[in-house]
């Protein structure tokens, strides 16, 4: 009989402990105090915010760049390949957002050589599209490694003192970067 109610309380507590967790999973999937994946960087007026990792990438003539020559102006950082399909679907908000902005923001779509990405992919993509923003290539992965991409597309928003403002891991849709821009120029 004891073992009996031993295995009823055991289920009884797992059963609550599955409502519960039901419970929190929905409380946490229905924000809306930010867009889905943005993954902001307070502002704390005590303690500094992070400063931007410096770094050299390539332009398209072959240029080194250095991160901190933009320093002065609004940043969005944007590492990607042509082989990826969320980087390929979110090009064109990128594209838009750069025609927009014009010299209010510097736009940095860096592309990740190696494996299966080529220059030669690279340059077909962006002529095919019509693209004009500017690609920075980070052929030895200093970029990479500075800001330790483990996904693409990632997309970085440094403010005009060199600050890290928010981060976007994964696939990002135009909402999601026109809220993080404004989010980026209001600082």
């Amino acid at each position: 009989m004891r073992k009996k109610i031993n295995v009823f309380i055991g289920l009884f507590v797992f059963t609550a402990l599955l409502a519960i967790a039901a419970v929190a999973y929905n409380r946490i999937g229905n924000r809306t105090d930010a867009p889905d994946n943005l993954l902001l960087i307070e502002a704390v007026t005590d303690e500094p915010r992070e400063t931007a990792y410096d770094f050299t990438v390539h332009d398209v003539d072959g240029n080194e760049v250095r991160l901190s020559d933009f320093f002065g102006r609004p940043i969005v950082l944007n590492f990607w390949t042509t082989w990826c399909p969320s980087c390929v679907q979110s090009s064109p908000y990128f594209e838009q957002l750069y025609r927009e902005m014009g010299d209010d923001i510097h736009m940095l779509k860096i592309n990740l050589p190696g494996g299966r990405e080529t220059r030669q992919a690279v340059d077909d993509f962006i002529a095919a599209n019509g693209y004009t923003l500017p690609v920075y290539f980070d052929a030895i992965g200093e970029a990479a490694r500075a800001y330790s991409i483990r996904a693409i597309p990632d997309t970085v928003f440094i403010n005009a003192d060199g600050n890290i403002i928010a981060r976007i891991v994964g696939a990002i849709n135009e909402s999601t970067l026109q809220e993080a821009v404004s989010l980026l120029l209001s600082q």
